[in-house]
């Protein structure tokens, strides 16, 4: 009789004391869950190509796994070129400001659509994970344009396309030069630092949607990649604005032997050209130049 009192009384203390913490965390765990899966969602618009990029021509990539992307090439003048990859929820639109400093100092350019945006092919976006496919498909293009040296070819990315071609890069001696824009530290750091408050609570229910699409959240990690880089050049640049200023930190001071690096007052998450009109585009160009010089590609 005597354990079966005890056994009611923890029951007793479980069901007043515990059951309420454990129906709070998995509702808190839930609605990060649910605002998570929202990164997932967003419209994909068709790419307008601007009056001033008269010379580009429409693009269709395929990559290592089939997806189908769509872009646009502008030609080089100078026999060096930049592949360009966006941001989440973005499209080729979003950085036509770079491709413009870098077309009109004589640069050719790739913009494209990476996999489940704008109007190319692909279910899901994975933050950086599957887009290295991506990436690789549209390095292998424009190394194969008659108008440029295959050895003065460099690789630009914003965001979840700053982790992608960071991650080529890393892997791929032959990219001459790197520009990140926003990058983040790793993925799961990206995935997870804006639901931080309760802590594992919350950030586990923020992976769940990247889990059950079965991202590899391990394997994208710019702050490893940066250093497999090295010694090409290297621009990092990013606002003041942005959340995760400490990540921020930390990633600037790791790069700080032997990149450039560069905070723009005021600036957001990728209001580069916006914030800092013309100091932006010059300090792209100039890095642009310096990197892909004639002879500086084969280093």
């Amino acid at each position: 009789m005597a354990g079966v009192l005890k056994r009611v009384r923890w029951g007793r203390v479980l069901g007043v004391f515990v059951l309420p913490w454990l129906l709070v965390a998995l509702a808190l765990a839930g609605r990060a869950a649910w605002r998570s899966e929202q990164y997932f969602h967003y419209p994909r618009p068709a790419a307008v190509l601007p009056a001033d990029f008269g010379s580009a021509r429409e693009v269709t990539l395929r990559t290592e796994d089939g997806v189908e992307l769509r872009g646009w090439y502008l030609p080089s003048r100078n026999k060096a070129a930049w592949v360009l990859a966006h941001g989440l929820s973005q499209t080729r639109m979003d950085l036509i400001p770079e491709a413009r400093a870098l077309h009109e100092g004589g640069h050719g350019v790739l913009l494209f659509d990476l996999r489940a945006h704008g109007q190319s092919g692909g279910e899901t976006s994975t933050w950086g994970d599957k887009e290295r496919q991506d990436v690789r498909a549209a390095l292998a293009y424009v190394r194969a344009q008659p108008d440029v040296d295959p050895a003065r070819v460099g690789v630009l990315g914003f965001s979840i396309g700053s982790a992608a071609v960071a991650e080529v890069a890393a892997e791929d001696p032959r990219v001459a030069a790197v520009v990140l824009l926003s990058p983040f530290n790793t993925l799961w750091l990206a995935a997870a630092y804006d639901f931080r408050r309760f802590g594992v609570v919350t950030q586990a229910g923020a992976l769940v949607p990247f889990w059950r699409r079965g991202i590899a959240l391990e394997e994208v990690r710019t702050l490893d990649a940066v250093d497999r880089i090295r010694p090409r050049p290297l621009f990092i640049v990013a606002g003041t604005e942005e959340s995760g200023q400490p990540l921020l930190d930390e990633l600037f001071a790791h790069v700080a032997p032997y990149a450039q690096t560069w905070r723009i007052p005021g600036a957001s998450h990728g209001n580069f050209a916006a914030t800092a009109p013309s100091e932006y585009p010059r300090r792209l160009l100039e890095f642009a130049e310096a990197a892909l010089a004639p002879g500086e590609g084969a280093r």
